[in-house]
């Protein structure tokens, strides 16, 4: 098979990304492949909220689907917890520092996206919070005081020149909404259907594999 890129276009708060983690974790294990995330920033700078009524009754339905089509659950903590608090804050440029700052130090980006998806959606955790980043490192390995000089390096404009490509990228693959899929060989992109594999990771890593191989996907 032809080494090749699978770019993966998330938000740290988007539930429906949360819902593709087995999609990623089975391209993960594919020989020959690499899996890029790319943040998309939604609700980053003026978009970023505190938790609220409100979004907790825009998400909660969507979260519903989620588990009916992909068998992602949501645990208490964040159903029971988080989601009852008005003192969260919802910014996807600090965890998205965070991937950057983790692909940087050990090529562990999707590791810290698996990890803070996670800490979120499981456990509760408010993962925009600087503390709560450096946990993340610790549980995916990395040195606290590396990983923190990191970030801070990457908090600013590296961050938001990351964000802007990334929703470049999307436009140019004429995608939308996320998570995204594209998998890239011999420098052309090829949007995946997600619709297709949520819920059915086994069957993504055999349609990559198939497309690596350059057979026809199923």
């Amino acid at each position: 098979m032809k080494p090749s890129t699978l770019h993966y276009f998330y938000d740290p708060f988007c539930g429906w990304c949360y819902a593709a983690a087995p999609m990623v974790s089975a391209a993960q294990a594919i020989d020959g492949l690499t899996v890029q995330p790319h943040g998309v920033g939604m609700l980053s700078g003026d978009q970023a909220i505190d938790m609220s009524a409100q979004w907790r009754d825009f998400v909660r339905p969507h979260e519903q689907r989620i588990t009916a089509l992909s068998g992602q659950t949501f645990g208490a903590p964040y159903v029971d917890g988080v989601q009852m608090r008005t003192d969260i804050h919802l910014d996807s440029t600090p965890p998205i520092a965070a991937m950057l700052a983790a692909e940087q130090l050990s090529d562990q980006g999707v590791e810290m996206v698996k990890q803070l998806q996670h800490m979120y959606y499981q456990q509760g955790r408010a993962i925009a919070e600087r503390e709560v980043l450096l946990e993340a490192a610790q549980a995916i390995g990395l040195e606290p005081k590396a990983f923190g000089d990191a970030l801070d390096r990457l908090l600013g404009d590296r961050v938001e020149m990351h964000i802007d490509a990334s929703n470049a990228q999307l436009r140019a693959l004429a995608a939308s909404g996320f998570p995204t899929f594209a998998l890239e060989r011999d420098g052309q992109l090829q949007v995946l259907p997600l619709g297709r594999y949520l819920g059915r990771p086994e069957k993504f890593a055999d349609a990559l594999t198939q497309l690596m191989s350059d057979q026809p996907a199923a």
